[in-house]
C-alpha cells in the first residue's frame, strides 16, 4: 500500500492529543506534538499495551504499564523495560485531513513528516 490514506479530520487531534486507529489492519497511535504530526505502531512492543492510553511526554509516548518510552518521529526505544522500536509511518495534513502512508518495501521512510501551521503537508 503506497497511497495515502485518510484518517480523520485534522480538528479532531488537537495538539497535545494522541488517537488510537485501525488502518489496513495495522493498529495505529496518531500524535499532535506542538503541531506536529505522528504516526507509530499502536502498541507497546514490551507487552502490547495500547499505547493511547500512555501519555506524551515531549516528542516521545509512554507505556501505560511498564513506562517504555518511544521517540515518536523514529520510534527508538528511549526507556525501557522495552527493547524493540516502534514501526513509525509517514504522516501528514492536507486539506483538513490527516492522511497516512503505510508503505511496502525497502524504501519505507522512518520519520513522519510535520504538517506546517496552515495546515499543508
Amino acid at each position: 500500500m503506497n497511497e495515502w490514506i485518510p484518517l480523520c479530520p485534522a480538528d479532531d487531534l488537537p495538539p497535545g492529543t494522541m488517537r488510537a486507529l485501525q488502518v489496513g489492519g495495522h493498529a495505529i497511535l496518531l500524535a499532535n506534538v506542538d503541531g506536529t504530526l505522528y504516526a507509530t505502531a499502536g502498541s507497546c512492543t514490551h507487552e502490547q499495551a495500547d499505547l493511547v492510553d500512555g501519555y506524551l511526554e515531549g516528542a516521545a509516548v509512554v507505556c501505560p504499564i511498564h513506562f517504555s518510552m518511544f521517540a515518536l518521529a523514529t520510534g527508538a526505544v528511549l526507556d525501557g523495560p522495552a527493547t524493540l522500536p516502534l514501526q513509525v509511518y509517514p504522516v501528514r495534513a492536507e486539506n483538513g485531513w490527516i492522511l497516512i502512508r503505510l508503505e511496502t518495501g525497502p524504501e519505507t521512510p522512518s520519520r513522519p513528516s510535520a504538517a506546517d501551521p496552515a495546515g499543508n503537508p
